[in-house]
């Protein structure tokens, strides 16, 4: 049996976001492993090693950034249905349709402002403090992942239209 175009572009835009969640937690790992080896630098041989705060500015907001869409794609993000009981299922399902709008147009606001950033970090040269590595490259990085997570939350927002 074969996959229709539509489970098909949802099979491709999982795999995409979970290689971006891989990243991230490949990310994640690493930073443990420079604190790890700070932290025993500076307990047992009395030689800290201040790069790592530096590794950390650059790659957590990456991280953090790359584990968005796999949760959106894949309907992992909180949901509080405190009134569903309440309001009825038509009402219920505005407010789902309307949470879902407000959170891909939150995303692409963030994107926006990420852009921001880095543009204004790239212009005055903006750099770590210990060994100035450039900062507008990690913003940029986060705002197009940013694009990417705004971009499937506008995409789940209208196949959740079209259920209903």
């Amino acid at each position: 049996m074969s996959e229709s175009p539509d489970q098909h572009s949802i099979a491709t835009v999982i795999r995409f976001s979970s290689a971006l969640a891989t990243l991230a937690l490949a990310i994640f790992l690493g930073n443990v492993v420079l604190v790890a080896f700070d932290v025993v630098m500076r307990g047992v041989f009395r030689v800290p090693q201040s790069w790592v705060a530096d590794i950390g500015q650059l790659s957590y907001p990456v991280a953090l950034a790359c584990c968005f869409p796999v949760a959106l794609e894949t309907g992992h993000m909180i949901t509080v249905r405190a009134l569903a009981g309440r309001i009825g299922p038509r009402a219920t399902l505005a407010l789902d349709l309307g949470g879902q709008l407000c959170m891909a147009l939150l995303l692409s606001l963030f994107a926006w402002q990420m852009f921001a950033r880095a543009f204004t970090d790239w212009t005055t040269g903006f750099e770590t403090s210990v060994i100035a590595l450039p900062v507008a490259p990690t913003w940029l990085i986060v705002a197009v992942v940013l694009c990417i997570s705004a971009l499937i939350q506008f995409r789940q927002t209208w196949r959740h239209w079209m259920r209903s």
